[in-house]
């Protein structure tokens, strides 16, 4: 049995991030998953297992803190993949529903497996695009949080997650090395999107952590059609 690395177990602690011993076995069952199927399917360029552990797993828990108390808040992760940010915080916050989104099918077949094999009842995997998928009534402006995670440059990125949060709610960007100017090409989504950048956190393994708080509505025609954000942003 693959032991959990003392670094990460030292991270946490340093970070304090407080994990049941229940959710460490589910994170450790979670991480032999990912280390299986990626020798055949491309989850992650990551391939050691104490890399999953410090720059997925780790990476994704840093949010952990700023999740509210409130059970049965709905969150959304776009762009999951291999399930970063939101297995590890589903798993960690087993009281808040967690919906994944991915393009790819075989990604999100991968997601329902581990929700299956590792009684995540909190967790709906879907394979959508987020221009259509966020003009559904079930889903538009019906969640608490969003995250994402290395799926667009910022105000493209915006364009796809506002329209998912409740007024009030919160967006967890995390970005790399380039979140300084990607904010700064983000001014005028900023303002149309009518959100606020409310605080900027440095990660450990380098990017920044942006926090964003939806203040009104968003107006009907974004998200705009497919493929029209990324080519044309805001």
């Amino acid at each position: 049995m693959n032991q959990i690395p003392e670094l990460f177990i030292h991270s946490c602690r340093e970070n304090q991030l407080t994990l049941q011993e229940s959710s460490l076995e589910l994170l450790r069952l979670y991480v032999e998953k990912l280390m299986e199927v990626n020798q055949y399917m491309n989850l992650t360029a990551v391939r050691d297992w104490e890399g999953m552990w410090m720059r997925h797993i780790f990476d994704s828990l840093l949010l952990l803190p700023d999740l509210k108390a409130d059970p049965n808040q709905r969150a959304l992760d776009l762009g999951s993949g291999g399930g970063f940010p939101g297995i590890p915080l589903a798993i960690a916050r087993p009281d808040m529903q967690w919906t994944l989104v991915d393009s790819v099918s075989k990604k999100v077949r991968f997601l329902n497996e581990v929700a299956d094999d590792l009684g995540l009842k909190n967790i709906t995997a879907l394979s959508e695009r987020a221009e259509t998928l966020a003009h559904q009534p079930e889903h538009r402006e019906s969640y608490n949080l969003v995250t994402a995670r290395a799926v667009a440059r910022l105000p493209v990125l915006l364009e796809y997650t506002i329209p998912f949060l409740r007024v009030n709610g919160y967006f967890a960007a995390m970005k790399g090395e380039q979140a300084a100017k990607e904010l700064k090409e983000s001014r005028r989504a900023i303002e149309r999107l009518s959100i606020k950048l409310m605080r900027k956190q440095d990660q450990p393994g380098g990017g920044q952590l942006l926090w964003f708080k939806k203040r009104r509505p968003t107006m009907d025609k974004y998200p705009r059609a497919v493929g029209i954000p990324g080519q044309k942003p805001i």
